[in-house]
Parts: structure tokens; sequence; C-alpha cells
């Protein structure tokens, strides 16, 4: 028997629009066979002029592994009346007729208004709100990481596509909940004046399939942006998290349903999984990604022995610097580096961050770090220069200052004092360009200045 699977784009609530596409569905060839958690399964009959009838059982809980007495009863009364029973979706119960002119499941609006909304209340509404809350929460760590971090994620396309995902899913779930709202205020009116509840606009349809594309594209953005980073791994991991997560609440629902579990044996499991396995994903996931061995081959390694005659590898970054030490001051010979730069860039701003570093275990040699940011407007200098002046250590914040200082060839150059004095980090700015850097050593005047002129001039 051929079947097919469609992803529907229907509110739980739009019982006229969804009776009407099943009823074009048959007369198609495919008749619904159940409702899915996330498509809806059609099977293959000879075209046929049906007409379904949707109402709600307010009563039946997601979690009932068998229908109750009262659902039997009122699907043996719609079946006498002539309509048959072809399945649910949560309180949503769905008949079909192919009567010409059947008697219809409901003929009490008022009843028909309140049923709905009962339902809204016990499934959609909550889950809805549950979803506002927790983008909202997210809104919030990722403007609050825009607040402490702001230059590098000016330049992280990655977090620009989260912001936009939770605000376009945060709008959704807000909007459909006042839509609703909206309705119901409309159909209680039209009720309440001797009418009919009002049918849903096929606009919202046409706005679901949109958002849907939309966060589509977002994730792909997630996904491009992680892979250019070198995190596509890391993105596979969590999805693949996320679907065993699902199988595994999907697989265990199935288990309860089989061996007819109360409701509340039912819904205990599942809450116990929604908040056990979150954990033991989340302990695996960090065990895989820290344990998972970085391939050497090909790299340049150093190689250090410990005190206790043990040994540790280290892979040898060897990028390109703007900067190098050797342009400041003497480097030994037998010096050993690893050379970092990322590069990143947005329609905001552009970034390089550099390091030259010596593993543990070599020769001493002369290190140091520096990022260099240039924005798009000028708007975002202040606010980027108060990110990179933040305190190092909150609660020392009393005690740590950036002190103004001169050095030629910047508008204006700062140098960061803690509770012992003076130290090696120097932030200067020219125009739209800043430049932050940190000597792992006494750095001189001469040093400063030079180090500012070669990366000011640097193109990004």
């Amino acid at each position: 028997m051929k079947r097919k699977y469609r992803l529907e784009s229907f509110t739980f609530y739009e019982t006229d629009n969804i009776a009407a596409h099943l009823s074009q569905m048959a007369e198609e060839g495919w008749a619904l066979s159940s409702v899915g958690r996330y498509f809806w399964k059609y099977t293959a009959i000879a075209p046929e002029k049906r007409t379904y009838g949707i109402t709600f059982f307010p009563d039946v809980s997601a979690f009932d592994t068998e229908p109750s007495e009262a659902q039997e009863d009122f699907i043996a009364y719609c079946e006498e009346a002539g309509w048959n029973y072809v399945t649910q979706w949560q309180q949503m119960q769905i008949f079909y007729t192919t009567k010409e002119n059947p008697i219809p499941l409901e003929t009490d609006e008022t009843l028909r208004l309140e049923t709905t909304h009962r339902a809204m209340r016990k499934n959609y509404l909550p889950a809805m709100a549950a979803l506002f809350v927790i983008l909202l929460i997210q809104l919030f760590q990722c403007v609050s990481n825009l607040q402490k971090n702001l230059p590098r994620y000016l330049t992280d396309f990655t977090q620009w596509f989260l912001l936009l995902l939770f605000f376009v899913l945060g709008i959704y779930a807000l909007a459909d909940c006042l839509a609703y709202l909206r309705w119901r205020k409309k159909s209680l009116a039209a009720v309440e004046a001797g009418g009919c509840c009002l049918p849903v606009g096929k606009g919202m349809r046409i706005v679901k399939k949109l958002y849907f594309w939309l966060v589509i594209f977002l994730f792909w953005g997630v996904f491009l942006s992680m892979s250019a980073q070198g995190f596509d791994k890391v993105f596979m991991w969590v999805l693949l998290m996320f679907l065993v997560f699902s199988v595994l609440v999907s697989l265990t629902s199935y288990l309860m349903r089989k061996k007819k579990a109360s409701r509340n044996i039912h819904r205990g499991v599942l809450i116990a999984l929604a908040c056990i396995l979150p954990i033991i994903t989340t302990a695996v996931s960090f065990q895989y990604l820290m344990n998972e061995k970085e391939s050497t081959e090909g790299e340049e390694t150093y190689t250090a022995t410990l005190s206790d005659g043990t040994t540790y590898t280290t892979i040898l970054e060897k990028d390109t610097l703007p900067l190098t030490t050797a342009d400041l001051t003497e480097v030994p010979e037998d010096a050993i580096y690893s050379t970092s730069c990322e590069k990143e860039s947005s329609f905001l701003a552009k970034r390089i961050d550099c390091d030259q570093s010596t593993p543990g275990g070599s020769p001493e040699a002369p290190e140091f770090s520096y990022e260099v940011l240039e924005v798009s407007y000028d708007f975002l200098i202040e606010p980027c220069i108060r990110s990179y002046q933040k305190p190092f250590l909150p609660k020392y914040a009393d005690s740590e200052s950036w002190e103004p200082i001169s050095i030629s060839g910047t508008d204006r150059a700062w140098q960061f004092h803690g509770g012992d004095g003076a130290r090696p980090y120097y932030l200067a700015q020219k125009g739209n360009r800043l430049v932050y850097i940190h000597f792992y050593w006494q750095a001189q005047q001469d040093q400063l200045e030079k180090a500012m002129n070669i990366l000011f001039a640097q193109t990004l």
C-alpha cells in the first residue's frame, strides 16, 4: 500500500482549513492515516469525495496510552451519526464521511469555541509560552555575550545567525499566541451576534511556510559559519545528539503506549527523560569533543618531557603574522614558536586575532598576542573601546583602570593599570581601527610605537 508523508503547516485551531485540505487530498487519492510529531501520513486510496469533520475532546492527553471510556463513547456516538474516526492530533479528533448531507459534528458554536479554547489552553498555548520564555532567555544570553566581548562578536557570523534565529523563533511564538487570541476575540463577537466561529485566514499558512524556510536558512547559516571557523564537527555532533534524544523519547513513548501504561506513569517517565537525557548527552558530547585526538600528520610538533618522565606533544601552528616579536626585539636562535592568526569579518567589522607563543618546556623567548579591529561604522568605536577596557576581574574593578598614554601615530591610546601598577596591556585607536596588544615582557616606548605603526598600516 502506497504511503507518503507531508510536513503540514496548519495552526492547531484552524479546523475549517484542515478539513478542506483533507477533503481535497482525498479527491486526489490520498487519505490521512495519522498525525505524527513532525509529519502527517497519508495512504493511497481510490479518489473519493469525502467530507472531513474536526472537533476537540479537551480531556484527552498526549500521555494517554489508549482511549478513555469517555473518548470511546464519544467516537461511538460520532460513528453512529455516520462519521468514521480517522485519528487524533493531541485533543483534536478527526473524522470523515462520504454522505451527501451529513449531520454536523458540532451544532453549538458557543460550545465549539469553548472546547477549542480548552484544548488550546491544555496543549498549544502553554507550549508556545514555554518556547517564548526559553527563547527570551537565549536572546538575553546572546546580548549579554555581545556586551562582554563586543569586538569578537561583531565579526562572528555564527552569533548573529543564532541571534536572528532566536529572535525569529521568539517572534513567531509570540505572534502565534496573539493571533489565536485575536481570532478567539473576533469569533466570540461573531457567535454572540448569532453567527459562527470565524475561519482562519489562509495567510497564516503562508506566513508559517515562510517562517519555516527562514528558520532553515538561519540554521544553514549557523552551520556554514561554524564550518568556516572549524567547528563543523561540533555542529554535527550537537545535531546528532538532538536526533538521538528525539528518537529515545519517541521510542520510550511508543513502549509506554504498547504496555498501556497509565497517563501519570507515561508523563513521569517522559519528564524524567527530558531532565536526564540532556545532562547525559551534554556529558557525552563534552567527553567526545575533549578527548578527540587531533591528527598530527603533516603538522610540525614539539614534544616536551615532564619531570616525572612523561611526555606530551604540542602541534605548532605556523600562521603568517603581520607583526612578530622579531620585528621588535631580539629572539634567541633556538626559539620555538607557535604562531596563530585568526581572521573574521562581517558587515559590521573586520578582525584579526594573533598570538605568538612558546610551547611548554621549550626555551624561553619573547611572546605576545594582539588583536586588530576595524569597524564599519563610527558609532561602534566607543562601545568597542569600553568592551576592551572592561575589568579583568569584576570584583577588583575599583583597583583597575586604563590610563591615557601617548603613542605617536595614534588618535588615542591607553595602558592598563592593576593593583600592582602599570601592566603591559595596551589599547590604541586611529580612525575606525583599534589595536589591543599584550606583551609578555616590559615593552619599551620605541617597541610599542613600532608595533602600533605596523598594525595600523596592516590591510585587513
